[in-house]
């Protein structure tokens, strides 16, 4: 069939107007690698051919795009371009192109994405690997970056958020704070053998003010429906509950 024309439309890209009827859109690369602008005459075999090229070169274009703003994982770039509904195969083709082009490298990605983590949030080390592992991480490169979150860093982190809890308590017990503490940093990601070697050094005592609010808080909401001793009992029962220990009044 034979080419009558050419429209130029956005992104590099050109619509090409057949004697049949037909057109097809395809990238200014394509139309230079095949020399269309010469050659007037193309059968059915060379357009599927420069259409799945030209898929390929439309996938790589958006993939450029998408890690031109942050760093990205292989997983991440696969699900990018899957949801634009590109097949496995140009999909795969893509990858293998940036790969060899030195624009995504999971060891790089995942060195960078440790520091960022270690530097901005309080995260632990167990909770960054499970994030790296859900982009498409895997476990030997995940513990490879994890490297640089050293044990003393881990141990900074810890007892600055320790003592912050500390500092910030308005209602809690000292043996209530202190399991509270132990299971936000469990929760965060950090090992618990690690956790304690630094929140056993951080003295943690009850404060008579918290002792004292929470008493009457009890005392009172217990006192509307109990009364001598019984009321005495569950109050002691409650504040006991809480980690505070009240002498027998």
């Amino acid at each position: 069939m034979k080419i009558l024309k050419y429209d130029k439309k956005k992104n590099g890209m050109y619509q090409v107007f057949f004697d049949n009827g037909n057109n097809i859109d395809i990238s200014e690369e394509i139309i230079l690698k095949y020399n269309l602008l010469l050659k007037k005459d193309v059968d059915n075999k060379l357009i599927d051919q420069m259409l799945n090229e030209n898929k390929v070169y439309i996938a790589y274009n958006l993939a450029i795009k998408y890690i031109s703003t942050k760093m990205r994982s292989k997983k991440e770039i696969r699900e990018h371009l899957s949801k634009k509904e590109f097949d496995k195969d140009s999909i795969d083709e893509v990858i293998n192109i940036l790969i060899k082009n030195k624009y995504i490298d999971d060891d790089s990605y995942a060195k960078a994405f440790v520091n960022d983590k270690v530097l901005l949030t309080n995260d632990g080390p167990y909770k960054i690997k499970n994030k790296l592992n859900e982009l498409g991480i895997s476990d030997s490169t995940a513990y490879k970056a994890l490297e640089s979150f050293d044990i003393d860093t881990q141990k900074e982190k810890i007892e600055k958020i320790a003592k912050k809890m500390v500092s910030t308590n308005r209602n809690k017990s000292a043996s209530i704070l202190r399991n509270k503490i132990v299971l936000y940093l469990v929760n965060l990601g950090y090992e618990r053998s690690v956790i304690n070697s630094v929140v056993s050094t951080i003295e943690i005592k009850n404060d008579k003010e918290i002792e004292k609010k929470e008493y009457e808080k009890i005392y009172n909401k217990l006192s509307r429906k109990y009364s001598g001793d019984e009321l005495k009992f569950r109050v002691r029962q409650k504040m006991y509950a809480l980690g505070f220990n009240i002498s027998e009044e």
